[in-house]
């Protein structure tokens, strides 16, 4: 597998829980690679040459491809395979303790699950590390379904699930074939996805795609409010016909006479502020389109045409962009500085990718300044501050008066402020909807990963489907909520996301989801005051990036379902008061 867990009990009863976020170090599936790639039989060979090594080679920590590097550096200088491998048991030890288990408790009486427990390699490292001896019960690596096959039959004594009649003979004996497919199922999905399709006893089972198509019984769900839909169905309703959205195949149809073209990526802010940008750009006269919705394919592009390492959602920005880029005049590209705030003093700010997405895709791209539209916006300020940065960045042949645009300004902000009362009316429908004691997933984050299904891996569908009640954080008014333990808050969206915290920590039944991107500078300041707001309950963090896939999302959403579930069942019990749960990354 490709999960590693920390699980801390007191008396039976389950007090923390952590997973893995993006590194795979110390995982069965990477212990099996490495061993392979140094031809080591993993099961005796490995553990008998990390016990004879005299001197472990120190290797880095942090992820497994800095690891495997440090291994090849140290083999070509000459270290010998027993001390390679014994530094690789140490450095996986490392990078449980610092990557999963942090600053958490670690009690006197460690027990040891999973196939990497088999290892007497990696057990030895750790007993050496912590000092002190762990427990390593017989069957351990199957412990794991041990314990899903007890809670099956929890659930079936509760009459959750129904029993099936299953001879085990049949099963042992049963055939499994193989073959592989691109999937078709949605005619408008271009993502192409490689299915994997086992048929055994007459029944079916399908993996590999993007969505959650297969992984979840469609036939089943209880038809729950996808809220990141309304989102979309809003947000379109609110354009009210001023732009054209271009399919992934679909060219602009130039008329002779026909006014201006201008592109606008549906990426990063203007997922949030497309409305003002549309109603903006079409008052001044220009046709507006809009980019289409992210798929496998323009992620690629945005990935393969940058010149720097970034988050996920800004290299889709760029394969937007570079979907537009031949097909429109000009491109609406502003510099966003910060977004309007409750408190004056907070600061309200994007982060620094954000801000200079422009200047990044103009040079990845090499397009020239003249077909930008550019202005630098500091929406904190309201419409009025906007006046002289826009008609600035407007081209000479169709800028408007100061006076004209003034107004176009105040039209323009007046249907991004509807939209948004909109998106809040429905949230409190949603809400107003839940009967009593159901619990509510809040889900935080920014606009670009809640509402663009590639970036999110269609996570309003998975809940849906799941039969989850799930919110996300835009639909709430949490203008209110007092944020003066965080003064001068910097990060406009992470005042937000710890406003929604606050409201999450004080409502029964409220549960709190926080979706991030691997390598995003702005949410590792807040992650850790999100987790301690919501000290008294669990939470989940998801960290997606291109390599995610909806197999690794739908494990973690899952168990997350369950501790909820548990907290449920033993309300008022004492059993779970300060029960903490983070599970992370979704990869």
């Amino acid at each position: 597998g490709q999960d590693s867990k920390y699980i801390r009990i007191d008396r039976t009863h389950p007090l923390d829980f952590d997973m893995n976020k993006v590194c795979a170090a110390g995982t069965g599936s990477f212990l099996h690679e490495l061993a392979n790639k140094m031809r080591i039989n993993i099961v005796g060979e490995f553990q008998k040459a990390a016990l004879a090594a005299e001197a472990p080679v120190s290797l880095a920590e942090r992820c497994t491809v800095f690891m495997e590097s440090d291994l090849v550096s140290y083999a070509q200088k000459g270290a010998g395979r027993e001390d390679l491998i014994a530094g690789l048991c140490y450095a996986i030890v490392q990078n449980y303790l610092n990557r999963v288990v942090g600053k958490r408790h670690v009690g006197q009486r460690i027990m040891f699950l999973g196939g990497p427990s088999l290892n007497q390699g990696i057990v030895a490292a750790f007993e050496r590390t912590l000092n002190r001896a762990l427990v390593v019960p017989r069957h351990r690596e199957v412990m794991g379904a041990y314990g899903a096959a007890l809670a099956v039959r929890e659930a079936w004594e509760r009459g959750e699930v129904k029993a099936q009649d299953r001879d085990l003979e049949k099963l042992a004996r049963m055939a499994i074939n193989h073959t592989e497919s691109i999937c078709k199922a949605d005619r408008k999905c271009h993502n192409e996805c490689k299915l994997k399709i086992y048929s055994f006893g007459g029944r079916k089972s399908v993996w590999g795609g993007d969505c959650g198509r297969y992984e979840v019984n469609l036939s089943k769900g209880p038809g729950l409010t996808n809220a990141f839909q309304d989102y979309q169905r809003l947000f379109n309703e609110a354009l009210e016909g001023r732009a054209e959205r271009l399919g992934e195949l679909s060219e602009v149809r130039r008329d002779s006479g026909s006014a201006p073209t201008v592109g606008v990526p549906l990426a990063l802010h203007s997922l949030e502020w497309g409305v003002m940008w549309v109603h903006l750009l079409a008052e001044l006269g220009l046709r507006v389109f809009l980019s289409p919705a992210t798929n496998n394919h323009l992620a690629l592009k945005g990935v393969e045409s940058m010149t720097a390492e970034t988050c996920f959602p800004v290299k889709v920005f760029h394969g937007h962009v570079h979907h537009l880029l031949n097909q429109v005049d000009y491109l609406f590209l502003p510099n966003v500085i910060n977004t309007p705030t409750p408190q004056a003093e907070d600061r309200g700010l994007f982060c620094p990718l954000v801000e200079s997405s422009q200047y990044m895709v103009r040079a990845a791209l090499q397009i020239k300044a003249s077909r930008l539209i550019r202005p630098t916006l500091h929406l904190k300020d309201g419409p009025g501050a906007l006046l002289e940065e826009v008609r600035n960045a407007i081209p000479v042949r169709f800028r408007p008066s100061r006076q004209k645009l003034a107004k176009v300004l105040d039209l323009a902000w007046g249907k991004q402020q509807s939209f948004r009362e909109r998106i809040l009316e429905r949230g409190e429908a949603i809400v107003g909807e839940i009967p009593e004691g159901e619990p509510l997933w809040v889900i935080s984050g920014r606009p670009y990963n809640l509402y663009d299904e590639r970036l999110n891996l269609q996570l309003g569908r998975q809940f849906a489907r799941l039969g989850i009640r799930a919110l996300p954080m835009d639909f709430l008014r949490l203008d209110e909520e007092d944020l003066s333990d965080f003064p001068r808050m910097y990060w406009g969206l992470g005042a937000r996301v710890l406003r929604v915290a606050k409201r999450i920590a004080r409502t029964p039944s409220w549960y709190g989801v926080h979706l991030t991107n691997f390598s995003c500078g702005a949410d590792s300041f807040i992650e850790h005051f999100y987790q301690h707001i919501l000290q008294n309950k669990p939470s989940l963090i998801l960290e997606l990036d291109e390599h995610s896939a909806v197999a690794g999302l739908l494990t973690r959403v899952e168990a997350y379902r369950n501790v909820v579930k548990t907290i449920q069942l033993r309300a008022g019990t004492g059993l779970l008061e300060n029960m903490n749960c983070v599970c992370a990354h979704a990869g």
